[in-house]
């Protein structure tokens, strides 16, 4: 055999090992459960001056939240549309953000939270801005809602349709 044809069997040998190994772990993996979409949730009234998320009124509210594979992005339906990105793994995620609100604004913002049966439970955390001043948090549970967009209603054909 040529030096040219063995170097070109291993190459190829080479490169159906390479496929098999990837084969093999890659069946290991799984994709994180799919919680992107609309979440309807709840705003605790607040007194604090300076709260986490300013609503003009407390009350509920669709959160949305982006996935990519694990990484998720949640905006929320405050007066700022505040986002936080976060990490999702094993039904529980946490992640952070920076404060919006006018009196707080760049302030980092912690977030945590779980997924328990189709409701995300999350708590907000805002750190101390004075020395003095207290944590500012706040906790709220959301449902998802049906997501209107992946599945939008078949138009029914009128008896005129399609008649010329």
């Amino acid at each position: 055999m040529k030096p040219g044809t063995i170097l070109y069997l291993g190459m190829l040998l080479l490169l159906g090992s390479g496929f098999e190994v990837i084969r093999r772990l890659g069946t290991t993996l799984t994709a994180p459960r799919d919680i992107a979409g609309v979440w309807r949730l709840t705003l605790p009234s607040s007194t604090d001056p300076c709260p986490i998320l300013e609503v003009r009124s407390p009350g509920e509210g669709d959160m949305q939240v982006e996935q990519s594979g694990r990484y998720l992005r949640l905006i929320f339906p405050d007066e700022h549309h505040t986002k936080f990105r976060a990490y999702f793994r094993d039904g529980a995620f946490q992640g952070s953000g920076l404060s919006s609100h006018p009196c707080a604004r760049g302030t980092p913002v912690s977030l945590s939270g779980h997924l328990t049966e189709g409701r995300l439970d999350v708590v907000l955390t805002r750190a101390q801005q004075l020395p003095k001043a207290p944590t500012a948090n706040l906790s709220f549970s959301a449902i998802r809602t049906p997501d209107k967009t992946l599945h939008p209603p078949t138009p029914t054909p009128s008896p005129a349709h399609g008649q010329n």
